[in-house]
């Protein structure tokens, strides 16, 4: 007897700024994913929030073609159905409704807010549905730039000298919230405190700079933090949960 593929749920693009990465990123899981042993089921979220089942070719959605890839139209409307025994994921019309199987897993590929920042991944949650990746709290506070300063630093880690620039604190006195920023030795990186993929940032490199960089920042997320520039190595490494691990 075959014994049956793992049934993992792609789930990319999204309602950030970042719906064109997060495509990219598909991409790239599709090409490298073992097909032996997972069948993928690629699911896309319009930048208006609506779910589709789309192509399984991965060229559609990589940046050879040319353009940003764009999830921009709905032509198969897909939900996911879930009770106690099992996940379903069912496209549905003005007129039927139809069962495509049941999911085994989600693997959330989405970047920015509404995604990345652990609101998919309560969803899921409360849903009962299994998902790869961090949990709610580890995405929100990994997602915050501020927050996970915060918690670095608690853990006993040094952080580079920063300002955070509250939406509050911008509207009752933009003067002050740039003054705070003369603690800090230029150059600055101006950012929006929950987003990615470099998406409003701003190198600042004297005060005259300051304040339009501030704004940049704020179209993406109202909350922005200022960071002194830092000299050195850039390291980047996988952290990955072990077996058994608590």
């Amino acid at each position: 007897m075959t014994e049956r593929k793992l049934r993992v749920l792609l789930l990319f693009g999204g309602r950030s700024s970042e719906h064109s990465v997060s495509c990219v990123t598909a991409a790239g899981v599709m090409q490298a994913i073992d097909r032996e042993r997972f069948e993928i089921v690629p699911v896309g979220i319009s930048r208006d929030g609506g779910w589709t089942l789309l192509d399984q070719d991965p060229e559609g959605w990589a940046l050879n073609t040319g353009k940003l890839p764009e999830i921009s139209t709905l032509d198969h409307p897909v939900h996911l159905s879930t009770d106690a025994q099992k996940t379903s994921l069912l496209a549905y019309s003005e007129s039927s409704v139809t069962d495509l199987g049941e999911i085994d897993v989600v693997f959330p590929l989405l970047h920015g807010p509404f995604g990345e920042d652990g609101s998919i991944q309560g969803m899921l949650e409360m849903a009962g549905v299994s998902y790869v990746g961090s949990g709610i709290a580890a995405s929100a506070m990994g997602m915050d730039k501020h927050f996970m300063k915060v918690v670095f630093e608690g853990a006993g880690f040094k952080v580079g000298p920063y300002e955070v620039i509250t939406n509050k604190q911008w509207l009752r006195d933009s003067e002050a919230s740039m003054k705070r920023c003369e603690n800090l030795q230029y150059p600055l990186f101006v950012k929006p405190a929950r987003a990615g993929s470099s998406v409003g940032i701003t190198k600042v490199d004297e005060p005259s700079g300051l304040r339009a960089a501030i704004e940049i920042a704020r179209a993406e997320d109202p909350k922005v933090i200022v960071e002194q520039g830092i000299v050195g190595r850039e390291i980047e490494c996988g952290v990955l949960e072990g077996r058994g691990s608590n």
